[in-house]
């Protein structure tokens, strides 16, 4: 690995790290609790909490605006459409690329981004920052089970294999976060197990999106994927603006617009946040990390090769469980080890990046299983994967 290629590696999973634990932070901070009559002027600062009813004093919130938060992630992918236009001012550009399909293909993709993050994003307020991302890796058993049915793609043995251990992997992750010993010092996370069915849910979407981009890529040939990126967070953001403005005027849910309940009151989300320095960093790490860690992770592809970059992204896992340990977000627990351990294995394996002999996971016997059907390349190991 040359200087340069270890460059976009460490930053690859420092910005990749920053982006969970950033928008986790921000679910983390006190707010003026403007649901109530009579709200808090100013609220402490959080950080090493994840109980509302343990945080905050009378008058305040916790910050629980998940769509919000999304419409920043988009925001952030958005950015890698200036950075890629930018890009041209600086070099040559590519005669084989392609800039010229049409723009609307991503649309379709995007609007699965929008569901499937709002729904993550979710999810994470209500469980703890480190399951989330583990669970996040349950997309490849999804996506394998897709790519059967909508790209007739043959999967071998130990494509199966790997799925089966990223499921059961995925759900000792899940029961861990359901332990609770009545001895723990620090506060639980408001709703873990509905937190962790939302998450999951939210991957069957991911795998759609995955399989609809892999679908464009193939009639599309050498889109840049940060062109593509930066595409799918202009719709995003595009389709979540609207979202929310129809969520604002919506008289259904558990936040108060105009003085009647509404799903989301994006103009309250914004005020919190303007008004809460810490916040205010936590979301901007958000949008800034989710820009970088696209662009890093694409030239990791392109400077090294996709299984380094599957790599780093297991590592982002481990980041950022480290962290809420030494955060004190959560207590260590054997079990999420265990875990992480199953899911890394069965994701390593499925995207060929450990092999088997026996289960079908060199390149003769896959050629041997499929006889004239093309060995492609892992579904998951394109330039399109989502922070």
């Amino acid at each position: 690995m040359t200087p340069a290629q270890f460059i976009l590696a460490f930053w690859m999973l420092v910005t990749g790290s920053i982006n969970t634990i950033s928008t986790k932070y921000a679910d983390m901070q006190c707010v003026p609790n403007y649901r109530l009559d009579n709200p808090a002027e100013s609220c402490p600062a959080v950080s090493n909490s994840t109980n509302p009813d343990e945080l905050c004093p009378p008058g305040c919130a916790t910050f629980d605006h998940p769509f919000a938060q999304a419409a920043g992630m988009f925001l952030g992918e958005m950015l890698c459409l200036f950075v890629f236009k930018a890009m041209f001012l600086f070099r040559t550009p590519d005669p084989d690329e392609n800039l010229h399909f049409p723009k609307y293909v991503f649309a379709w993709p995007a609007f699965l981004d929008m569901a499937g993050t709002s729904v993550m994003y979710l999810g994470l307020t209500m469980t703890y920052a480190s399951v989330f991302q583990m669970l996040r890796g349950s997309v490849v058993v999804f996506t394998g089970m897709l790519s059967v049915v909508v790209l007739r793609r043959t999967l071998l043995p130990f494509h199966w294999v790997g799925m089966l251990l990223v499921t059961a992997g995925a759900a000792v992750v899940g029961v861990s976060a359901l332990q609770d010993d009545g001895q723990s010092s620090e506060p639980k996370p408001s709703n873990p197990l509905l937190g962790n069915i939302l998450i999951i849910t939210a991957q069957v979407v991911v795998a759609v999106q995955m399989v609809s981009e892999e679908l464009i890529f193939a009639r599309h040939k050498r889109i840049s994927g940060l062109h593509a990126v930066g595409l799918e967070g202009t719709f995003g953001l595009f389709y979540l603006s609207i979202a929310l403005v129809a969520m604002y005027h919506i008289p259904r849910g558990y936040d108060i617009c105009d003085g009647g309940p509404c799903i989301e009151n994006a103009l309250h989300a914004f005020r919190e946040v303007l008004g809460n320095k810490l916040l205010l960093a936590a979301v901007l790490g958000n949008v800034t990390s989710i820009a970088f860690f696209n662009f890093f992770g694409i030239s990791v592809t392109q400077s090294m090769s996709a299984t380094h970059r599957m790599v780093l992204d297991s590592l982002r896992t481990m980041v950022i469980w480290g962290f809420s340990l030494l955060a004190k977000w959560q207590d260590f627990n054997y079990l999420q080890v265990v875990g992480f351990v199953i899911l890394l294995a069965g994701t390593l394996l499925y995207n060929e990046i450990i092999s088997v002999r026996c289960l079908g996971s060199t390149v003769a016997e896959r050629e041997e299983a499929m006889g004239d059907e093309d060995v492609r390349e892992p579904l998951l190991s394109d330039d399109m994967q989502d922070p």
